[in-house]
């Protein structure tokens, strides 16, 4: 599963920046955005015709896509960050399924979001510290351990204390990992399984 965003095309799908705006915005020199074009992949919006203008929809996939911050002044209003941190073991598991059926609710109700996903490890921190993320969902479908371990972890940042944690799980595992991940700090265990498009408003309400 690569690692990159996920971003709705409503948010702020035809606004743009200049590379000038970029550069400043990013505390970078204009040639190095320039090379971020040349090299990296951040892509020019094609409508404009001058080379000189990026979509802030692209901006934003391309900071996520390389692990950069996203500046607050090209964050569009009212969109929300979530992070699903994932165990290498759930691949085509049912947090796997949670996770493509999830943002496909949030896609067809046109709701603004950006996503992001990593699996668990060394890196997961860093990246919620670069994400900065509003929502963090847990996969917690195999064994509570490696949800536990970062909800605690997550809990015991002063920076993070606003995030809000949600824990998937199965429907034969909820009662005998509910207690152990609330009293690690996590806000809340769902089961994976249940109707996607009332958990999605539920979810995407939290503050």
């Amino acid at each position: 599963m690569k690692n990159q965003l996920i971003l709705t095309e409503r948010v702020m799908k035809n606004q743009t920046l200049s590379l000038e705006q970029i550069a400043s915005i990013c505390g970078v020199s204009l040639n190095l955005v320039r090379r971020w074009i040349e090299k990296k992949g951040l892509t020019v919006d094609p409508s404009d015709g001058t080379g000189e203008k990026v979509r802030h929809a692209d901006m934003i996939n391309f900071l996520v896509k390389f692990n950069m911050q996203i500046p607050d002044s090209i964050m569009p209003f009212k969109v929300k960050k979530i992070l699903f941190i994932y165990a290498n073991a759930s691949d085509d598991k049912l947090f796997m399924r949670f996770l493509i059926n999830f943002l496909g609710q949030l896609k067809k109700e046109k709701r603004g979001f950006i996503a992001d996903h990593i699996s668990y490890g060394p890196d997961a921190k860093m990246k919620v510290m670069v994400f900065k993320p509003d929502l963090i969902i847990l996969d917690m479908t195999e064994h509570e351990e490696d949800a536990v371990n970062m909800s605690k972890l997550i809990k015991s940042t002063e920076e993070f204390g606003s995030i809000n944690l949600v824990a998937i799980t199965g429907a034969d595992l909820f009662e005998r990992y509910k207690v152990s991940a609330q009293k690690s700090g996590i806000d809340e265990v769902l089961i994976g399984s249940v109707e996607i498009g009332p958990l999605a408003k539920r979810l995407m309400g939290f503050s």
